[in-house]
Formats: C-alpha cells, structure tokens, sequence
C-alpha cells in the first residue's frame, strides 16, 4: 500500500519540476537542498561546550534530513574549534550562566548523497580556510 502512494507521489512531484531539467541536473538540485537545509538549521544554534551534545546534535539533524526524499546518505560532524569552542581537558561542567557558545560555519563538516533515477550526487559542505568561508560544494556526480 505504501509503496503504491510512493509511486503516485513521486509521479505527482514530478508535475512541478521543470520539464526541461535531465535526471543528473535534478540529482544536483536535491543535494543542494538537502546542503542548504541541514547548514541552516544548525548554524547559530546555541551549543553547551560538550563533545557528546555536539555529537547528540549531529545524530540528530543526520536524521532529520536523512528522512527527505531521495536521501541515501548523510555524515554530519561538528569540531571544535580553538576559536569557538573552549578546549575541555576534563569531564565537563558548566562555569557559570554564560556558559555556551554557538555552532558556526567553521564547526560544521556535512557530506549529503542523493540518487534520482539513475544519477548520484555528492554534495558536501565544509569550512574553506583559504576562503573564510563553509562552502557548499558538489563533490562528484555519477550514473549508477
């Protein structure tokens, strides 16, 4: 039963994409959704300087966009950073109210792989040091 409404959503999704688009060029076009999605959801987030939360926090949006449509696969990591992230060398405690710091571009390392139809496309998000800039970036494209 489910797969029958699958089938009849994917058909009825496909009316409002561009008639002209080819499998890899939608292939593309998700894998970036999927990037910009998962980057703004987690940027500017408030984040206790703690490595098992930021790994809770990872699994969690893994997850959340692990769920969209032609999701495959999906790493999600967040570093720390000298910068943004107090080194803990011991178990940690929270100092005082102010405590916390938030996740920023340069913390945030993603690789997201989509399959539509017949294409596969990588994309990945990660801090760009030589830029100073967390570029977006398709990482490989493929027929299978």
């Amino acid at each position: 039963m489910y797969v029958k409404l699958f089938e009849f959503m994917e058909k009825l999704a496909e009316n409002f994409s561009f008639s002209g688009m080819t499998n890899r060029e939608h292939a593309i076009f998700e894998v970036g959704i999927k990037l910009a999605a998962l980057f703004h959801q987690l940027v500017g987030a408030p984040i206790k300087n703690d490595e098992e939360v930021m790994r809770k926090i990872a699994d969690g949006l893994k997850e959340s966009i692990s769920c969209q449509p032609y999701v495959k696969r999906v790493d999600v990591k967040i570093l720390k950073d000298t910068q943004a992230f107090k080194k803990v060398t011991e178990a940690y405690s929270k100092k005082h109210e102010f405590d916390y710091t938030y996740i920023q571009g340069r913390n945030l390392v993603a690789e997201v792989e989509v399959q539509y139809e017949d294409w596969i496309a990588i994309g990945k998000v990660e801090w760009i040091s030589d830029l100073n800039y967390p570029l977006m970036y398709v990482r490989e494209v493929k027929q299978v």
